[in-house]
């Protein structure tokens, strides 16, 4: 029988066995199952993004009420285009006189502007809008894809981080010069959408619907905190989806022959639009 001095050794041993044990069990250990649900919530929502892809042109209409300081203003709008452009958005007053009609093409934008007889252009959409006092951090493409629900096309396939919330995951994203976060639902569903520019900003998705048509839900009610510190809320009142593109001819603004043509490329001419 082994004696006091021989069995402490083996004690030793098997207690520095234990812990290196312990070790690898630490080391080769599974994510913890909230890193496994923030996967799956946004394999969810890239899936549902993936079964948009045949639905090729959109038409959405509803009202916009905006807010920046001690103005304020609503209008309606018809938004209408392809994904792949042109795309065309009709502004009118909730009497229903036309106030401005809107067309992006590749990365030119046109605003025919009927209070003044004017088309203002510029090479960039979203100077172009700002210079036009409507500061938007997207392009109509790329706000078209919002409204509709096609979040797909800005957010990326991968995300640096992921933060449960109380409503779901907060993904971060740390390779994209735009976007900063994405929330979602603990269904995959878009809540909030911030981004980096002049300034923040912030996108809330509220009141989700089905479309038929469409394999994502859209949001009836966006909220959108621009980076001039404006609030733009767009209530979505319907929804169409298309399969086929829109012809040319359909996204051409109603321009009379003897409107003026404005370049935007000047300083200081912000707030062009008409008074509400």
């Amino acid at each position: 029988m082994p004696g006091p001095a021989t069995r402490l050794p083996r004690l030793l041993l098997l207690a520095a066995l234990a812990l290196w044990l312990s070790g690898c069990a630490a080391i080769t250990a599974p994510p913890p199952p909230a890193a496994d649900e923030a996967k799956a919530v946004y394999a969810a929502f890239l899936a549902a993004q993936a079964h948009n892809e045949p639905i090729r042109a959109f038409s959405l209409s509803g009202s916009l009420s905006f807010a920046k300081g001690s103005k304020s203003g609503r209008l309606n709008y018809r938004f209408y285009g392809n994904f792949a452009n042109p795309v065309r958005l009709d502004l009118t007053t909730p009497m229903g006189g036309a106030y401005a009609h809107l067309r992006e093409t590749g990365g030119e934008f046109t605003a025919f502007v009927p209070g003044r007889n004017t088309v203002f252009t510029h090479a960039d959409t979203r100077t172009g809008a700002s210079r036009l006092g409507m500061p938007l951090p997207f392009t109509l493409r790329e706000l078209a894809a919002v409204v509709a629900g096609r979040l797909g096309e800005l957010a990326p396939a991968r995300y640096a981080s992921a933060k449960k919330v109380a409503d779901g995951y907060e993904y971060a994203f740390s390779g994209d010069p735009r976007l900063s976060s994405l929330t979602l639902d603990f269904q995959g569903k878009p809540r909030h959408l911030t981004g980096r520019g002049l300034e923040p900003w912030r996108v809330d998705f509220e009141d989700d619907e089905a479309v038929p048509g469409m394999a994502a839900a859209v949001a009836r009610r966006l909220v959108l905190t621009t980076p001039g510190g404006a609030t733009l809320t767009l209530r979505v009142k319907s929804v169409q989806p298309r399969q086929a593109p829109y012809p040319a001819a359909d996204l051409e603004l109603p321009v009379p022959a003897q409107a003026a043509i404005r370049p935007l490329d000047a300083v200081g001419e912000d707030g062009l639009l008409p008074e509400l």
